[in-house]
């Protein structure tokens, strides 16, 4: 087995390793797309961090792709979603020792990996002192019964972006305590409101519905049409944020408005729905898989030390 460096060369043998893969994760997951470039794909993934490939003779059996990124913490190396592929899980461990070696000499400690949540793919990352941080999801669509929880959903209008701002405040807010500990504060609220003027602006591409309340907003969720990719198909859509008012969790907001996009998406020709959310965030990973929503990738995180 040679492992060295990923190259140009490397490209057409890595994505007819990732089609295997996506082919295996079809199998298990239909409404994963069908129709992807795989060599786009692994294209996307590379930048000047590099990575790196393994041959068995001269064929490719498996690679290992990073990319640089900056947060509030600091640097750190990500692998997306097609950033590496094996014929036998077990070899994952063997690239991952080659790259990281660069990787942490770069002063790039911290690692973020998205892996199919096959088991016999994440396992030999669990067995890499990695942990499962979040998880991307999808489920189908269906015509929704309404339920009952005495409030008023309606499409938002601009004059709404600040209690979606006030709305995404709180979800962040929730993550910072135990057991999340995230160390990302709340925008700047003016910051924030122009972000979510883009809203009402690309229609196509997001549509955004509030609840209400005794005539206050309690509760929110964003739909968002995301680029197509390995998860995502071309004619599914993304509930991209949802949050309800911390006084009002636990009278149904939540559930209520989730029917209403699972069925407006279907009225309006969407048949998935994908969503993602942090292994941490406890209400958020019950409340999903309880919605129907069945995990697809696992992302993995490992710091060092």
């Amino acid at each position: 087995m040679d492992i060295v460096a990923f190259a140009d060369e490397h490209v057409d043998g890595a994505a007819a390793l990732l089609a295997e893969r996506h082919a295996r994760h079809r199998a298990v997951e239909p409404t994963l797309p069908a129709d992807v470039n795989f060599r786009e794909q692994v294209e996307r993934e590379r930048d000047e961090t590099g990575g790196v490939v393994a041959f068995a003779g001269d064929e490719v059996v498996g690679y290992l792709l990073g990319k640089r990124r900056e947060d509030q913490v600091g640097a750190h190396v990500w692998s997306y979603i097609a950033g590496h592929a094996v014929r036998e899980p077990e070899l994952v461990r063997d690239l991952y020792r080659e790259a990281a070696e660069h990787w942490v000499e770069a002063g790039l400690t911290r690692h973020f990996v998205y892996v199919p949540a096959l088991p016999e793919l994440v396992d030999p990352w669990f067995r890499l002192s990695f942990g499962a941080s979040a998880a991307l999801a999808v489920r189908e669509t269906t015509s929704e019964e309404p339920f009952e929880a005495d409030i008023t959903i309606r499409e938002s209008t601009p004059d709404d972006a600040r209690a979606a701002v006030l709305l995404e405040r709180h979800m962040v807010e929730s993550m910072i305590p135990s057991p999340s500990f995230s160390h990302h504060a709340p925008d700047d609220e003016e910051a924030a409101v122009e972000e979510w003027a883009e809203t009402w602006v690309e229609t196509d591409t997001y549509r955004h519905f509030v609840a209400e309340r005794d005539g206050r907003i309690v509760g929110h969720v964003l739909l968002y049409r995301r680029p197509h990719d390995l998860r995502v198909p071309t004619d599914s859509i993304d509930l991209a944020a949802a949050s309800t008012d911390p006084a009002e969790r636990g009278t149904g907001v939540g559930v209520a408005l989730t029917r209403f996009a699972l069925g407006w998406a279907y009225e309006h020709g969407y048949p998935t729905m994908i969503t993602d959310w942090r292994m941490t965030n406890l209400l958020a990973s019950r409340f999903w898989p309880r919605r129907g929503f069945r995990e697809t990738f696992l992302r993995l995180y490992r710091s060092i030390p």
